[in-house]
């Protein structure tokens, strides 16, 4: 996909959210608790997996190899993965309610057709850095779909706000100190030359999610495969 191929609106928020970084003074630990979450609590999650694609795992190894840093930790081939929608954590959610969340998921994406993403350029936050993945229509639409299978399980008031700033990537790094950003910002600002890598989405896995130590770990509870369309059948005439 080029990048004249991509929306405006997500080229113009690329370029905005890059200039952010790039003025950044000091990077901030990623790993502070967010509000619910604690050591011996896990959450349900959607997420695309990426571990068997060689070629976004190859552009990911490519940028990590230039960003070996101490406050940096760096995302394991077996952990790169985009969020997508949460669900709720495992206290609160039952096991007969996600297998329910999972066939209603199943419902709604069974006229979604697989699409593809284009990956990159790498951009960065004060947390860590990350791939930009576009184009979004198709991943808000995919997100709807699950929204809804989520609601109609828990009520569409239970239906998690989360990620609250849904702007599709994934991530490469997780910063753990507080220190100066202009060694990060500079190494980034580099790789940012490296070309996109498409890859087809064609299957969203609900998880089981936990932090250990400086790092996600899941475990995958329920696999959702979107529409296989059928081939064109040739023309005879």
């Amino acid at each position: 996909m080029s990048e004249q191929a991509r929306n405006s609106h997500e080229v113009e928020v690329d370029q905005r959210d890059w200039e952010t970084f790039r003025r950044l003074d000091t990077l901030t630990d990623h790993w502070w608790w967010r509000p619910g979450w604690r050591p011996d609590r896990h959450y349900y999650a959607w997420f695309l997996l990426f571990e068997s694609d060689p070629d976004l795992l190859e552009l990911v190894d490519e940028c990590q190899r230039s960003l070996e840093l101490p406050y940096l930790d760096l995302i394991p081939p077996d952990g790169i993965h985009m969020t997508v929608q949460g669900v709720g954590f495992t206290d609160e959610v039952t096991r007969t309610q996600v297998a329910e969340i999972a066939e209603q998921a199943r419902a709604a994406c069974a006229q979604a057709p697989p699409f593809s993403l284009s990956v990159g350029p790498l951009a960065g936050y004060s947390g860590g850095v990350f791939l930009r993945a576009a184009p979004w229509a198709p991943m808000l639409d995919l997100r709807a779909r699950l929204q809804r299978a989520i609601g109609a399980v828990l009520g569409t008031d239970r239906v998690p706000d989360e990620p609250s700033r849904f702007r599709p990537h994934i991530s490469v790094g997780y910063c753990n100190a507080a220190v100066p950003a202009d060694e990060l910002v500079d190494r980034v600002e580099r790789l940012r030359k490296l070309p996109n890598r498409e890859v087809t989405v064609d299957s969203i896995h609900l998880i089981e999610q936990r932090r250990d130590g400086h790092a996600y770990k899941w475990d995958i509870v329920e696999a959702v495969h979107l529409q296989q369309i059928p081939p064109k059948e040739e023309d005879t005439g």
